[in-house]
């Protein structure tokens, strides 16, 4: 299994991030437009056994996908696994870590690439540059959204 992991830090309580993030239309705010993240299902606050449907475009390809949320720890700890989508595995952690002046969120994606012929195209390597590219707008915009006090 291959892992990414990113650390971020927001001058927020963890418990602001942590809300923030539990909402998938906020996901979708801070997702890079270049993925095309599409919401198809989803709760408006997710909690454990949730699932979202969503669409994304990713090697030139539209994929639906589906996540279910399979640990929700406030204000410490959300992860959620794909039920259904092209990888083998994919399992993304959000851990957020209280500081005296803010918050560490730590995001680890742990996952195994595709096989069959989508395996052949979609290698390692190239889902984590892509991982990286998204995750680095993603901070931008998280940053962004910090400074504007939105949560």
């Amino acid at each position: 299994m291959a892992v990414f992991e990113d650390t971020l830090w927001l001058p927020c309580a963890p418990s602001s991030l942590y809300e923030f993030l539990l909402r998938p239309a906020n996901v979708s705010r801070i997702s890079d437009p270049r993925l095309g993240l599409n919401m198809v299902s989803a709760p408006d606050v997710v909690s454990v056994g949730s699932r979202i449907v969503f669409q994304v475009q990713g090697f030139g390809i539209v994929q639906t996908l589906e996540h279910e949320i399979i640990a929700v720890e406030a204000p410490r700890l959300i992860i959620e696994e794909q039920v259904k989508g092209p990888m083998k595995a994919w399992r993304h952690e959000h851990h957020f870590e209280a500081e005296e002046t803010g918050v560490r969120m730590v995001d680890r994606v742990i996952f195994e690439p595709p096989g069959g012929v989508l395996g052949f195209l979609v290698k390692e390597s190239k889902i984590l540059e892509s991982l990286e590219e998204g995750f680095l707008h993603r901070e931008e915009e998280l940053r962004r959204l910090a400074e504007q006090g939105a949560f």
